[in-house]
């Protein structure tokens, strides 16, 4: 895993449960056997917003895990 690689599962109410991999300012998630990259609400780096810090950031292995779980 590189320096500027970090994985998260979102805890908010609409997004719970979903596991993304953040590689730099590029957010993808886990689709059908590949990470597919999607957008990120900035929400959820913002003091204002409703879903600020509204995650937990998990090692690789954790995140496949779970993936793993959601089969």
């Amino acid at each position: 895993m590189s320096n500027n690689t970090r994985y998260l599962v979102l805890t908010d109410y609409d997004n719970r449960g979903t596991v993304i991999k953040q590689e730099g300012r590029k957010f993808y998630e886990y689709k059908d056997g590949e990470w597919v990259r999607r957008g990120l609400g900035i929400g959820y780096f913002l003091p204002d917003a409703p879903e600020f810090e509204c995650y937990e950031e998990i090692t690789e292995e954790e995140a496949l895990k779970k993936i793993e779980e959601m089969k």
